[in-house]
């Protein structure tokens, strides 16, 4: 059985692969870039100019780069949670967050993200930040239009999911959902169905390890 490493992931390896609860905080930095170059790829192919990549670590992608970090070189040393940008100042926003135990950063993130986009999201982690009717959490105006999954041999070895969500015209406020996309719900269903999948095919191989 191959030994268990998170060594590109510092924040992660220091406590040996517990994840931090609610209440905890933890500085999350990476050493390089996590994706596999098809993955780089698929998201690039995805960016509408001009693009923002929050959270981007030592990812090239992006018109423009932030991160916390200052030694993966961001265009802009920032708070993902704070961003110093006008609403709907990108086009595109890209983002893999460090969700971690501090509840509100995280939800103040997701606001920040759907408050400079003005035409797409993409979110990349292992949940999908979607409401039952795949509209984004926190701003109705956009809603879940694909979702890409693929399965790494980092982050625990449990499937990622890539979700995109584009703008609407109209939209509805958070208490009514009438935007005539019904095919949008099964579609939410069958992405999550198919994420579970992965999941549960990643848990039950006992040979699965990590890079």
């Amino acid at each position: 059985m191959g030994t268990v490493t998170y060594k590109k992931q510092p924040g992660i390896h220091q406590t040996r692969g517990a994840v931090p609860l609610a209440g905890t905080k933890h500085l999350y930095t990476v050493k390089s870039v996590l994706w596999p170059e098809d993955v780089t790829g698929t998201i690039s192919s995805l960016l509408i100019p001009r693009s923002l990549h929050v959270c981007c670590g030592h990812s090239p992608l992006g018109d423009v780069r932030v991160d916390f970090d200052p030694e993966v070189k961001p265009d802009i040393v920032v708070d993902a949670a704070k961003l110093p940008f006008d609403d709907a100042s990108f086009e595109t926003v890209l983002c893999d967050p460090p969700y971690n135990g501090v509840f509100q950063w995280n939800h103040d993130l997701l606001c920040e993200l759907s408050r400079v986009a003005s035409k797409r999201i993409i979110f990349q982690h292992w949940f999908i930040p979607a409401d039952p009717e795949g509209r984004w959490k926190k701003w109705h105006k956009f809603e879940l239009r694909e979702l890409y999954v693929w399965q790494p041999r980092t982050y625990f070895g449990r499937g990622q999911l890539i979700s995109v969500f584009d703008a609407v015209d109209t939209f509805d406020p958070p208490t009514k959902f009438s935007t005539g996309k019904p095919n949008n719900v099964e579609s939410l269903r069958a992405a999550r169905a198919a994420a579970q999948l992965v999941t549960d095919a990643v848990d039950s191989d006992p040979d699965q390890s990590h890079e």
